[in-house]
């Protein structure tokens, strides 16, 4: 990000081998993220959709503290998946995946935009017990949802009610948490993380959505898939990116300070 660099933080403004080391490491983590959850919690009738993309929860923070590396590694990571488990071409999949590309790269726009550099710092003690409260309660629930789906979900109800009932009740928490991150901390950072989310939640699963079944060559999936494939993938990103990614930025952001690792241009 653009500006000074902050205290602490090791001064760092060329492409060194731990961005390539970091990039290729969460491109991979990525990918297997991508491969579980779309095999665990598939769109059905959509190879490589999944309800509760996690590998998101990877880029997308990657993005907004290693620039384009995290925007490279959503693309790369969603073109492997595309190819294996999900069976698409390598021209279809070349297609398809610049849109985990852009969903890591509108954060990156949201915060060069907005100024705001990634300091998700705790300022006002009280609120930043409320925030940890519910973004850790939030999560919780969720994967102990995730949990419950994956070992009993096959038998149905009460399993798949629970599954719902807890991902709905943790994400909601866990927005309630990111925006008490505005009282915890600095305003702009998690007023820019709050609109990066919903902004770039709908724009990946559109294109994404667009791909699969209405422009490629030829769309996978038949035509009338669009809005059942464009709601459960924005519906699952925005579950990911606002309970997972939250508790990633306020947990790692000081890691990638410390190391050197946090770019303020483009790469580095």
């Amino acid at each position: 990000m653009a500006g000074k660099a902050q205290p602490g933080e090791v001064p760092r403004r060329r492409v060194t081998w731990m961005h390539i080391v970091t990039f290729a490491f969460a491109t991979a983590i990525a990918y297997v993220l991508g491969v579980v959850s779309s095999l665990i919690f598939p769109v059905l009738g959509a190879p490589g959709v999944s309800g509760l993309y996690v590998a998101a929860a990877i880029y997308v923070p990657l993005g907004v503290w290693m620039g384009m590396w995290g925007a490279l590694a959503g693309y790369i990571s969603c073109f492997f998946l595309g190819l294996y488990p999900s069976g698409y071409s390598p021209l279809q999949s070349f297609v398809w995946s610049w849109a985990d590309f852009i969903e890591a790269l509108v954060p990156l726009l949201i915060f060069k935009a907005f100024r705001a550099e990634p300091d998700f710092t705790v300022r006002r003690p009280r609120a930043a017990r409320l925030m940890v409260l519910l973004i850790t309660v939030g999560s919780v629930l969720l994967l102990i949802g995730i949990v419950v789906q994956v070992l009993w979900g096959r038998y149905g109800a009460p399993f798949t009610t629970f599954y719902a009932a807890s991902v709905y009740a943790g994400t909601a928490l866990a927005l309630a948490g990111v925006v008490s991150g505005l009282l915890a901390g600095r305003p702009r950072p998690w007023l820019a993380l709050v609109l990066s989310v919903l902004i770039a939640s709908p724009l990946s699963g559109l294109w994404g959505s667009w791909t699969l079944t209405r422009f490629n060559f030829p769309p996978p999936l038949p035509a009338g898939a669009f809005w059942p494939v464009f709601v459960g993938w924005v519906i699952g990103d925005l579950i990911v990116l606002y309970v997972f990614s939250t508790a990633l930025f306020v947990a790692l952001t000081p890691v990638f300070r410390r190391t050197g690792l946090l770019v303020r241009g483009w790469w580095a």
